[in-house]
């Protein structure tokens, strides 16, 4: 923050309450559909599913019945640790933490089984002439054993990427190659919806790291005298003030929609109109198509813009409304490393928050899509009054 001790209004942070408002016209297809038909296709599908693909990791994927069939569900996916903790935790302590914290993740979803999947290049097989990391996969079946769900296929394979060699844990050794990621009918569907996905998950991280301007003197001080006179509006305007700062926002997501580049001075407006709750709340029904006077792939823009310009801790706004936006068609990396700026900037942002525990829950995003747009709705019914 600055160093000029100046007095300021609580950034007050509202939940979004559920409501009977109409459904998004967004229409379900929209949503990203994978369809396997054998562990090949699934351990190929990841980089969809996830945003980026994987190295050396452990995921495990919520299988729910439907049916003759079953859905992919949940994921959750965590680093594999390479030998002994630093906690001196010797290795079977270390895949029994990594299944409990994959298990707490994936149990809330209500899975009817789950299917595990080992990324890793490193390691050798084991005695029993099992894949690496064979460990964690029994500490991952003995997890989910205890919340009386079965891991019902088990896979390695050293990389994800075309050619690579896949084995199955179980004793059927089951193996083969993998098909291209970009081939398959998961990426397929996913360029549809123009999803990204990246080659790692830190090139997600370098998308959205904030640029030197963020961190500068001058930023902060002009998002410092943008809180203040801010203030002053609102206190003399009401709700005339937040109507202003709405249509600020969606004058520069039209702006940024033509080429326009934004000044010091809008993106700091920018930052603190946000900090107003009933301003954001109408701002999360933008990328989902609910304001006709905003293009969804501009709100997407400029919340993106902003993530990378504005400092901490008002980034904890648009980064939450990226996050809500990717997630309306489709989530993956950019949602979690947008909700880590939120987190990181602001711990006790309630709205980036709940949004985790949406993620967590496994909630389809039909019903948050219906969830965001009775927040618009309401928070859009609020300032019109």
């Amino acid at each position: 923050m600055s160093s000029r001790n100046r007095r300021r209004p609580p950034r007050p942070a509202r939940p979004i309450r559920r409501s009977t408002a109409t459904r998004s016209p967004r229409p379900p297809d929209a949503e990203v559909v994978v369809r396997v038909s054998g562990p090949e296709d699934l351990v190929a599908s990841l980089p969809t599913m996830l945003g980026f693909v994987p190295e050396e990791s452990v995921v495990a994927i919520a299988m729910h019945r439907r049916g003759t069939r079953s859905r992919v569900g949940g994921m959750a996916r965590i680093d594999l640790v390479a030998g002994p903790g630093a906690a001196g935790l010797d290795r079977a302590e270390i895949d029994r933490a990594l299944a409990d914290a994959l298990r707490r993740h994936l149990e809330r979803t209500e899975p009817d089984s789950v299917v595990v999947i080992v990324v890793s290049g490193e390691g050798t097989d084991g005695p029993d002439g099992r894949p690496p990391h064979a460990g964690v996969v029994d500490a991952l079946t003995e997890a989910f054993a205890g919340v009386d769900v079965p891991v019902t296929g088990a896979v390695w394979t050293s990389r994800v990427a075309a050619g690579a060699p896949w084995r199955c844990y179980d004793a059927c050794g089951c193996t083969g190659t993998l098909p291209d990621p970009a081939g398959t009918l998961a990426a397929a569907e996913s360029a549809v919806t123009g999803r990204v996905t990246y080659g790692s998950r830190d090139e997600v991280a370098a998308t959205l790291a904030p640029e030197p301007a963020a961190q500068g003197r001058r930023r902060r001080e002009l998002v410092d005298d943008a809180h203040e006179a801010a203030w002053t509006d609102r206190e003399l305007a009401g709700s005339a003030a937040a109507r202003r700062d709405l249509d600020a926002v969606r004058h520069a997501a039209a702006e940024l929609g033509r080429g326009v580049v934004l000044g010091d001075e809008e993106i700091a407006r920018l930052a603190v109109a946000l900090c107003d709750p009933r301003v954001r709340d109408v701002c999360l029904g933008f990328a989902a198509g609910h304001d006709a006077a905003v293009d969804p792939a501009d709100a997407e823009r400029l919340w993106t813009l902003l993530v990378r310009a504005v400092p901490a801790p008002e980034v904890a706004e648009p980064a939450t409304l990226l996050a809500f936006a990717t997630l309306d068609h489709g989530g993956g990396a950019t949602l979690t490393v947008a909700l880590d700026r939120a987190l990181t900037a602001d711990p006790g942002h309630r709205l980036s928050r709940l949004l985790a525990s949406i993620v967590t829950a496994g909630i389809e995003p039909g019903a948050v899509r219906e969830l965001i747009a009775g927040a618009a709705a309401e928070a859009g019914a609020r300032l019109a009054a």
